[in-house]
């Protein structure tokens, strides 16, 4: 009888065991969705809010402050800069994507219209050379004339 007894007990026991375990198992199922339901709120929502102070500090490493400007000049010594080299001519196009390229771009609507002004009253540096086209002076190509063959 004590062995019977003793078996019982033992299912007993072991049928509790496995019906709790089925139940703790569907809990921490529960409990896993609801995690990735979290971890997932967290992750959108977290870049939404501004925060105070960046996350990722870098310490502060003293860099010396080179000026990478040029030295404030009048425009036109500022195109001459720009088209160096430039070849036969340039347009009014050429001169503001040249200035733009050496760091001094015009910063007005009027942009054109203030570079075709000096282009054409800075005659000493700028020669037009066609419609639209201009040159540096000495740099400018000439248009060759008929040769007269004697």
């Amino acid at each position: 009888m004590d062995t019977v007894q003793a078996t019982i007990v033992y299912s007993r026991a072991l049928t509790e065991a496995k019906n709790e375990l089925l139940d703790l198992s569907s809990q921490v199922e529960a409990l896993l969705k609801r995690k990735a339901q979290l971890e997932a709120v967290i992750a959108n929502l977290a870049p939404l809010i501004p925060q105070a102070n960046p996350t990722l500090n870098f310490p502060k490493q003293d860099i010396p402050v080179v000026a990478t400007t040029l030295p404030p000049q009048p425009i036109w010594k500022s195109i001459l800069l720009s088209i160096n080299g430039k070849g036969d001519g340039f347009t009014v196009k050429d001169a503001l994507q040249g200035l733009e390229r050496i760091g001094r771009p015009i910063e007005s609507p009027n942009r054109f219209q203030i570079v075709r002004a000096v282009l054409t009253k800075k005659t000493e540096n700028f020669k037009q050379i066609g419609p639209g086209v201009f040159a540096i002076k000495g740099n400018e190509k000439e248009v060759p004339s008929e040769e007269k063959t004697s």
